[in-house]
């Protein structure tokens, strides 16, 4: 039942560890860290929106979507006055949160998870 969700929940398992890492690095949040774990966390939010698409581009999307969250992470440390220590682990523990999202498969709904029915348009 939660094999559609894996992707979600590898993403928002690493959020967590990425806070922690953060939280426990120097036992002080900066504003710079708190703004990468609120992009970290609307990543794992789009990561769970974006569908699992079996084929063409759109197989890609949730890694797109991870790695471009890990980028804006990068960005954000890069722009607000030099990257910390704990800013590097946030921007790593990112980049393995897309990693993770790309390596494990798409899966589709079962059969006993899907509807019997289908609305007509």
């Amino acid at each position: 039942m939660l094999k559609q969700y894996t992707k979600a929940l590898i993403y928002i398992a690493l959020a967590a560890v990425g806070f922690l890492v953060t939280a426990l690095s120097d036992d002080v949040l900066t504003l710079e860290e708190v703004l990468n774990l609120v992009v970290i966390v609307l990543g794992a939010v789009a990561v769970y929106l974006v569908p699992n698409l079996q084929a063409g581009p759109g197989a890609y999307l949730k890694a797109f979507v991870a790695f471009l969250t890990a980028g804006i992470v990068a960005l954000l440390s890069f722009l607000t006055g030099g990257v910390t220590l704990s800013e590097w682990l946030q921007v790593l523990i990112a980049a393995f949160a897309g990693i993770g999202v790309f390596i494990v498969p798409n899966e589709r709904p079962s059969a006993v998870e899907r509807p019997l029915y289908r609305a007509r348009p």
